[in-house]
């Protein structure tokens, strides 16, 4: 079994969206479909925001997409830079408890840190125990002291007074 990255690209968008729906659909999560439509072809056209990944499994000389990774990107003053957050790590459950994650994570840290990212951070569902312990084997250590939290913003059309 080849393990290996490849890059999702426009004209392969219907193929990436149904991946991230799949996720979506397995952590129960609320979807806007265009939203997440304007998004990735956002982040598939601007390289600076971040990167897509297919995750490609060669077996028996055919090749299957298997799921993909989403690294978003910031900038963080504690890790001296830019930084990556894995914001989607998806394989389909047939793919799933075949040692894909353990070849994929090194091929993920050599990318990003070829494109200057200096730490990678994720987020883990509290109660999925199994992805806790995996990423915890792979050198990414809980930060028990931080609660991450969100607000999400709508934009806003408050009229301004422009004085010259």
């Amino acid at each position: 079994m080849n393990i290996s990255l490849s890059t999702p690209t426009l004209s392969s968008l219907d193929k990436f969206l149904q991946l991230i729906d799949e996720l979506f659909d397995y952590e129960a999560l609320p979807q806007k479909a265009e939203q997440t439509t304007v998004a990735v072809k956002q982040l598939l056209s601007n390289p600076q925001l971040g990167q897509a990944w297919f995750i490609e499994v060669e077996q028996h000389g055919i090749k299957h997409i298997a799921g993909h990774i989403i690294v978003s990107y910031s900038f963080s003053l504690e890790h001296g830079g830019k930084i990556g957050l894995i914001d989607q790590f998806y394989l389909k459950s047939d793919w799933r408890q075949h040692g894909i994650g353990t070849e994929l994570l090194p091929q993920l840290e050599t990318l990003v840190i070829q494109d200057g990212v200096k730490a990678l951070s994720l987020e883990v569902n509290i109660g999925n125990a199994g992805a806790r312990n995996f990423y915890e084997k792979h050198g990414f250590t809980p930060r028990r002291q931080f609660c991450m939290m969100t607000k999400n913003l709508t934009e806003s059309h408050i009229p301004l007074t422009v004085v010259s």
